[in-house]
């Protein structure tokens, strides 16, 4: 049961927040519920609620993203939790899955570990002069199991060459790098 309620609260999690901010919970149990989304209305950006697995819009590194040339496309879940995958593996991981080109669009693929309730919002900024590295982050409810997601990032590369060629991407600067193929 997912329920709408309207509050009007003067903090938020140690943040000043305006009378209009909105709390869409879900019923988990008796007099229990899940936060599924926040919503603070203010500044001078368009009103966005940030829900399910998407790319976090308009933040820093997306406008130097867009600064750089990439636009994005989109930011999904393709492979929901699997809890078959060995916890002992879990250090291996984020690894990539593939990474690639058809026209316009860059699609990686990445396989990583999270917590099994999690949606992700991702980002992404080029790094360095030839090095795309992508950022998920993990928020939602909270379980008590960590199992593999596999996410597809999408990007418009049509003005790449206007700025720079990429031939590298990371993870949330990790030192796992992966190949960008070049373009046809």
């Amino acid at each position: 049961m997912l329920t709408l309620a309207v509050f009007q609260l003067t903090t938020v999690m140690g943040q000043k927040a305006k009378p209009d901010t909105v709390f869409v919970k879900r019923t988990v149990g008796v007099n229990e519920f899940e936060i599924d989304t926040l919503f603070i209305a203010g500044g001078r950006s368009t009103t966005q609620v940030l829900t399910g697995t998407m790319f976090l819009p308009y933040s820093d590194r997306m406008i130097r993203l867009l600064n750089n040339g990439l636009s994005p496309i989109s930011l999904e879940i393709i492979q929901e939790c699997n809890n078959t995958t060995d916890p002992k593996t879990f250090k291996e991981y984020p690894k990539f899955i593939s990474t690639t080109r058809a026209g316009n669009t860059l699609t990686i693929d990445v396989s990583i570990v999270a917590n099994c309730c999690h949606n992700f919002l991702g980002e992404a900024e080029v790094v360095g002069k030839d090095t795309l590295n992508i950022v998920y982050t993990s928020y939602g409810g909270f379980c008590s199991c960590n199992c593999c997601f596999t996410l597809r990032y999408k990007f418009n590369t049509s003005m790449e060459k206007e700025y720079q060629v990429l031939k590298y991407v990371t993870i949330n600067n990790s030192k796992t790098v992966g190949q960008i193929p070049e373009r046809k």
